[in-house]
């Protein structure tokens, strides 16, 4: 169906191409037919027109048959093809059914403008890569073709690839390269040819090895090995016997603590009218006073309210904090709860220790178990964790039995627990740990982005870096 799909484009592609049209008679069936000049699909140094010609077959039926003449009609590629490929060098690519094998894909092969069949109808498809050097996809691979001098290699690649100095040929995580003035492709264990300075073209031995440190994405280096270092902002890259230091960006570690009690200055004058008012109506040994709303000690117990005069919690607290989604993280016997701005208990105090609602959600502590509460107090998630810390992707990692999930900002559970370990990225990616130790790229959903595994990370404490190999 591809291939059909593909034939019918290329019919219609040569009847909407802007260019000039003529009607010739055709040499090979005596029959008029239409040109179309395509000069952004073929060119050759004499100009050349692609044309159809309907032919006679055994039974009495017509079918449409390609070649390619000039423009002064001169058949130069008989119309025997089912499809032309591009005109470059004199050779065009051509495309056959198999004979008795109608549904079977199109067969790729080589032909000259001198009517030479250069390459059999043996291949899926045939493509220039630079010049006169084309890659030859054998279904089985791809091999280096030069015209005039043949198959380079007998070794079939997983894939060949122009770089703009070099051709570089990949198979079985390594990398060979070819040498344009012997005509030969170089091989060797190297992973991956670099140019130097001097824009000369070296082998290395090193492994492609992939970084990640938090409120960053996996970032790649090449090196043999990578090393921690004595300085936290850098790493060792160990390349083909050198050692070259690699700084890092320094990156503070989030926290879970969002916020601190609140501990003021104890204000000996007031000169602002609205404080004197707030100070008189409270009775406050201290305060602090933060746009429309305000936090005030009197005798060691914490209030708040707002600067229209409202009182909304009386100082009966032993902590307060700032106000978050119009609700407050308060403690009150020693224990923590959370309180909206009119003084209802959303959550009582019950817990060892609370987050702040900076989102839809916040964390809760008891003891050495967590979970999450919503604006209305109420559990988000059946399981308490064992442990829980926020990501670079603005989540949180939480620990359970020794299996590791992830919870969203908001406090709901987007991975269940059931990884030895697991990186969040944020957008919707992170990589996970199965429990064969492999590591894979998915996405929050629990697909996997890419089925190819990480087969170790390595952490380096000081500089909080993961080093992943492939």
């Amino acid at each position: 169906m591809a291939i059909f799909i593909r034939f019918v484009f290329i019919i219609t592609l040569l009847y909407s191409v802007e260019g000039y049209s003529q009607a010739i008679s055709c040499s090979s069936c005596d029959a008029s037919v239409i040109l179309k000049e395509i000069p952004a699909l073929h060119s050759s140094v004499q100009k050349t027109v692609v044309f159809k010609c309907p032919i006679q077959l055994g039974n009495l039926q017509k079918v449409i048959k390609w070649g390619i003449c000039d423009s002064k009609g001169n058949v130069l590629v008989k119309p025997v093809w089912d499809s032309i490929g591009t005109l470059i060098n004199g050779l065009a690519e051509v495309f056959q059914y198999i004979p008795q094998r109608k549904r079977a894909p199109l067969k790729a092969g080589l032909i000259s403008i001198q009517q030479k069949n250069i390459l059999p109808l043996a291949y899926r498809s045939i493509g220039v890569i630079a010049g006169t050097y084309y890659s030859i996809d054998t279904g089985k691979g791809f091999q280096l073709w030069k015209a005039g001098k043949g198959f380079l290699s007998p070794l079939p690649y997983d894939s060949i690839i122009k770089t703009p100095t070099r051709i570089l040929l990949y198979t079985e995580g390594f990398c060979h390269r070819l040498d344009s003035t012997a005509q030969k492709i170089e091989q060797g264990p190297y992973r991956e040819w670099h140019t130097n300075d001097n824009n000369k073209v070296y082998p290395t031995f090193y492994d492609t090895l992939y970084i990640y440190r938090n409120g960053t994405s996996i970032v790649s280096l090449f090196a043999d090995s990578i090393s921690a270092s004595s300085k936290a902002d850098e790493i060792i890259l160990y390349r083909n016997n050198s050692k070259v230091p690699f700084r890092l960006v320094q990156i503070a570690a989030p926290s879970i603590h969002e916020a601190n009690p609140i501990h003021p200055v104890p204000l000996s004058t007031l000169l602002d009218s609205t404080l004197i008012k707030i100070k008189k109506k409270t009775q406050a040994d201290s305060l602090v006073l933060v746009n429309d709303w305000y936090l005030y000690r009197r005798k060691n117990a914490w209030g708040y309210g707002d600067t229209l005069g409202n009182i909304g919690i009386g100082a009966s607290y032993e902590e307060l904090r700032y106000p978050h989604n119009r609700r407050l993280a308060m403690k009150y016997k020693g224990k923590w709860g959370i309180l909206d701005d009119r003084e209802n208990i959303i959550v009582q105090p019950y817990y060892d220790e609370v987050g702040d609602f900076i989102h839809t959600g916040t964390w809760i502590r008891q003891g050495n178990k967590y979970n999450f509460v919503g604006l209305n107090g109420k559990i988000l998630n059946s399981n308490w964790y064992d442990n829980i810390s926020p990501t670079a992707g603005d989540n949180y990692l939480v620990q359970l039995k020794g299996k590791t999930g992830l919870v969203s900002q908001e406090g709901r559970e987007i991975i269940s627990t059931r990884y030895l370990q697991l990186l969040d990225f944020g957008g919707n990616s992170c990589l996970v740990q199965t429990e064969d130790g492999k590591w894979f790229l998915m996405n929050y959903a629990e697909y996997r982005i890419s089925n190819d595994p990480y087969s170790s990370v390595k952490y380096f404490a000081k500089s909080k870096v993961y080093v992943l190999k492939k």
